[in-house]
């Protein structure tokens, strides 16, 4: 089967040709590339030049205005796929030569119909090197789920364990079945970090995931990348994706559930003690948490006087 790999850079000139090149040397062949750059302002552009005219490069184009999102570079691209899979292989991170032939059988094995499957990602720094191997951000939902493959229903998956934060940690790590995307509505993807959070649950509404515990693919942490940047919007588009949740699923008020609440509200509040935030975005915040979460009063009452004792409410 054709896989449809597309690649969305901007300004990540020093790790793009590591990217391609772990593509290239896939041990699986069938697949395409989709070149996509959105104005970079580096090196980036003569990069990829020197790949134009490989033979699996089917498509390179060039953003003459940067399109201020990296999700509508994921629309370009997926309107361009030829391919029965999607992969949107991000510019900075880079895949071991068995993701796609490890991944592809997850769509085949089993009798849910899969929409997405993805495997376990490690964290690595600016030059390439794994610096984490205690998956904790994954434990801190569940110690034990990601220790092994699974297959879920995707709403189930969606209301006990994506309603708490997105456990799929790096879209690099995901193999898409192109069908799915006819369940996005991209005009409401109008996010510069969650996006891919919110595409992941609009998927999983109609399909159904699978997990590939084998570390196949390396996220690079860097100070280029968005979270880095846009650390308050982060936490505004987290519970605007909350929000999204909470209308289309049942979700499951577990501990960890509760947990992770907590301590959005507490950085909500930290932020604009600290002028992070404006306190009208603050107020019209809350008010979304409000619509969502039925013991929104006696959780505020509890943070707050809780962070006034100096409780911490970091989430683990």
């Amino acid at each position: 089967m054709l896989v449809s790999i597309i690649i969305p850079n901007y300004n990540h000139a020093a790790f793009l040709t590591q990217r391609i090149e772990s593509i290239l040397n896939q041990t699986y062949q069938n697949f395409e590339i989709i070149l996509l750059d959105d104005a970079s302002k580096d090196d980036s552009v003569d990069n990829i030049e020197r790949y134009k005219g490989h033979p699996k490069i089917s498509k390179v184009l060039f953003n003459s205005q940067n399109s201020g999102s990296t999700f509508k570079q994921w629309q370009k691209g997926i309107s361009l796929a030829q391919g029965k899979y999607i992969w949107i292989a991000e510019s900075d991170d880079y895949a071991d030569p068995e993701f796609l032939k490890r991944m592809l059988p997850l769509f085949e094995s089993n009798e849910m119909d899969i929409g997405l499957a993805y495997c376990k990602s490690l964290p690595v720094d600016q030059n390439g090197v794994v610096y984490d191997e205690s998956d904790w951000w994954m434990k801190r939902v569940d110690p034990i789920k990601w220790e092994k493959d699974f297959f879920n229903k995707g709403e189930k998956e969606v209301a006990e364990f994506l309603s708490v934060q997105c456990t799929i940690p790096n879209a690099s790590a995901v193999l898409f079945d192109k069908r799915c995307f006819s369940q996005i509505k991209w005009e409401d993807i109008d996010y510069k970090i969650c996006g891919d959070w919110h595409i992941y649950v609009s998927v999983l509404k109609k399909f159904d995931i699978a997990y590939c515990s084998s570390p196949l693919n390396y996220q690079r942490n860097h100070n280029l990348n968005a979270r880095s940047r846009f650390t308050n919007k982060l936490l505004l588009e987290q519970i605007k994706t909350l929000s999204h949740i909470h209308k289309n699923f049942s979700v499951t008020k577990s501990i960890a559930y509760n947990k992770a609440l907590d301590e959005r509200l507490a950085l909500l509040m930290a932020a604009v003690k600290n002028n992070a935030i404006s306190k009208k975005t603050f107020i019209s915040t809350i008010l979304l948490i409000r619509k969502f979460d039925h013991g929104f009063l006696s959780r505020f009452i509890r943070v707050f006087y809780g962070k006034l004792r100096g409780k911490n409410f970091n989430f683990s």
